[in-house]
């Protein structure tokens, strides 16, 4: 008999603890997905931020590279066909 009480004891104690412990279980739950989106969104606005850097550069470095053509052909150093090719060759 009492062997049936005991675990009739540990049972109901079983119980109590699964009911008890399934509210935080599920927040916690909610929170991890939660983060995960929030992280998500995070890379894809820094991969979009990166792709601007990278574009922002790509831009100056032409625009760089088209200078210093220039000044080679004012220099003589180049020819202005010469100069023509590399320009159309950069911008494309």
């Amino acid at each position: 008999m009492t062997n049936f009480l005991v675990i009739g004891i540990c049972i109901v104690l079983l119980l109590a603890v699964i009911y008890i412990s399934a509210k935080p279980i599920s927040m916690g739950i909610e929170a991890r997905r939660n983060t995960k989106e929030k992280n998500n969104s995070d890379v894809e606005e820094s991969l979009l931020n990166q792709k601007e850097d990278k574009i922002e550069i790509n831009s100056k470095n032409i625009s760089d590279e088209i200078i210093k053509l220039n000044k080679l052909m004012n220099e003589g150093i180049i020819t202005k066909d010469e100069y023509e090719k590399a320009k159309n060759k950069l911008l494309s």
